[in-house]
């Protein structure tokens, strides 16, 4: 099995591999792994990132598969969710910005080798010979034409016919004339005294399903992101530190470190590169994970210029609380020690139950950045960078914006939230992270970069249901002072075809008006209900809000 580098750190270099003795390789930023990457260099990679294997029914037959990476890993610029598989030749890229590198086979089995194309045979037409006496025979003599003529009698007779006709045509036309004129007449005078019934239909104020999805096809967008966290004061990238734990003088794993901030919550242990050389030097096996993420959601056109609505967890998503990689627990705390430098108290462990919800930019020592924010039409392959315009502070929802020449198609927004009732019909749009991916080939016409282009084309998936509930955030009346929601301001909907992708697409009534946004699932056994947020407040993102009069 051979690696060869093509991007990265270590482009130029090939790496080759028994697959008798090793059938399984390991790739990523981890020192174990059998593809190691520098852990400074390449910090976009996972410490346990991808893994080639061969299979072993079948030993022509490769596949990889991502180890629950952060930033992903694609073939043939293509994410894999699951595993897929390899075949020589094939370009793996870890991450969408990261180094990247050819699989092959040496030597390339008979089922890794492309078959030859066979083009349909031209059929030539057959050249014609001509003899001397195939062609007209040569005569110096000229056969007169001959001549044709009409005859006295003949001439007479045609005259004679022409006339009778033009005296019978002539009868004709007078006849039909006074018919018509009759038939006129007796028309006006039967109609004269009938009054004029004109049948007015109500226009159709209801859609169907079918046509709400088919008028807001091109309004509903798929937005893909990946961001990292940052330090406010020098914006540099935030890494978790991971301590090595020994064991007879060999690195058996790692933990991560976690403290305790002022608050009394346990939060990760977080550091930059330049925190990381002045406070550990060469302390000898500690890794830095790099806080970042990524993933795809939904959204739509609210104005023609390009204004985009979508959840804040997908425009922003350190705003929200942060997954961990199942690796990153147990973890221990780590504390000032006799040098006054941070180290690992190993008999305070850390679980995940311990951390909670812990969300990267509500620190203000942090913020959160955008490596890739990009919309893609549906049934469109041409992705178009993003920006983010506004963020609510107090509800999931944000507005982002793309710059194009020409006007775009938008949605129509409804306020019901003094109106809407639990039983009426809600239809959501958007891009399910669960649904079949389109793949579209295109073959690259530019001199400088000949390579093809595998990309994906989003199709927008229909999910038809009902208001189940409203969960109102916050209510006053002539019966009660005050009351909060703990959820906050939802409208429960019995939609269970949406997942993860859907976040941040238009809720339509029954009319084609939006009038939520969806934002969230929960799945239980047997049970799966689903959330969307009042399009109320996306309409307070696109103009100006007193909130002190």
């Amino acid at each position: 099995m051979l690696i060869r580098h093509i991007a990265g750190s270590k482009k130029g270099e090939v790496e080759k591999f028994s697959v008798e003795n090793t059938p399984e390789i390991r790739i990523g930023r981890g020192l174990e792994n059998h593809v190691s990457f520098d852990p400074v260099k390449e910090d976009t990679i996972s410490r346990d990132h991808c893994r080639i294997i061969q299979d072993s029914t079948n030993r022509e037959h490769f596949y990889i598969s991502d180890s629950h990476s952060k930033n992903g890993t694609f073939v043939n610029d293509v994410s894999i969710a699951g595993k897929t598989e390899l075949f020589a030749g094939d370009i793996v890229k870890l991450g969408k910005e990261g180094p990247s590198f050819e699989f092959d086979l040496d030597p390339r089995p008979q089922s890794h080798i492309k078959k030859t194309r066979i083009i349909d045979p031209i059929v030539a037409k057959e050249t014609k010979m001509h003899t001397a006496t195939d062609l007209p025979k040569a005569t110096s003599e000229k056969t007169p034409p001959a001549k044709e003529g009409i005859g006295k009698n003949t001439m007479q007779h045609m005259i004679r016919e022409s006339e009778k006709k033009s005296k019978t045509g002539l009868v004709i036309t007078i006849i039909a004339v006074l018919l018509l004129a009759a038939t006129g007449g007796y028309l006006f005078y039967k109609n004269k005294n009938v009054k004029e019934i004109v049948h007015v239909r109500d226009p159709k104020t209801t859609f169907t399903p079918t046509e709400i999805a088919k008028a807001n096809k091109e309004k509903v967008v798929y937005i893909e992101m990946a961001w990292k966290l940052t330090s406010t004061a020098s914006s540099e990238e935030m890494y978790q530190v991971y301590y090595p734990v020994w064991q007879n003088k060999k690195i058996i794993g790692y933990q991560g470190g976690y403290t305790q901030n002022d608050q009394g919550a346990i939060v990760p242990y977080l550091v930059t590169k330049g925190d990381y050389l002045k406070a550990f030097s060469n302390y000898q096996g500690i890794e830095l994970d790099l806080i970042a993420s990524g993933g795809s959601g939904s959204g739509f056109v609210v104005d023609e210029r390009g204004f985009i609505a979508t959840n804040r967890h997908v425009a922003s998503n350190w705003l929200t609380s942060f997954h961990f990689q199942d690796y990153a627990f147990p973890g221990v705390i780590a504390e000032p020690n006799k040098e006054g430098q941070m180290a690992p108290v190993w008999d305070k462990q850390v679980s995940k139950e311990m951390v909670g919800e812990w969300v990267p930019g509500n620190d203000r020592r942090y913020t959160g950045v955008n490596t890739y924010l990009d919309v893609t039409f549906a049934n469109n392959s041409q992705r178009t960078p993003a920006k983010i315009v506004r963020i609510s502070s107090t509800h999931d929802v944000a507005m982002i914006k793309i710059d194009l020449p020409e006007s775009l198609p938008k949605v129509e927004l409804f306020d019901s939230y003094d109106e809407i009732q639990p039983g009426d019909p809600a239809i959501v749009m958007g891009y399910p992270g669960i649904a079949p991916v389109q793949l579209v080939l295109k073959r690259s016409q530019d001199v400088f970069n000949s390579n093809p282009n595998i990309t994906s084309v989003p199709v927008p998936t229909v999910s038809t249901g009902n208001v189940g509930r409203m969960v109102r955030g916050s209510e006053k009346n002539s019966k009660i002072d005050d009351y909060k929601s703990t959820f906050g301001d939802y409208y429960q909907l019995t939609i269970n075809s949406t997942g993860g992708g859907n976040s941040g697409g238009p809720m339509f009534d029954e009319k084609g008006r939006v009038v939520g946004v969806y934002s969230a699932g929960k799945w239980e056994p047997g049970t799966s209900i689903s959330f969307a947020v009042p399009i109320k407040y996306v309409m307070e993102l696109m103009g100006r809000q007193e909130v002190i009069k």
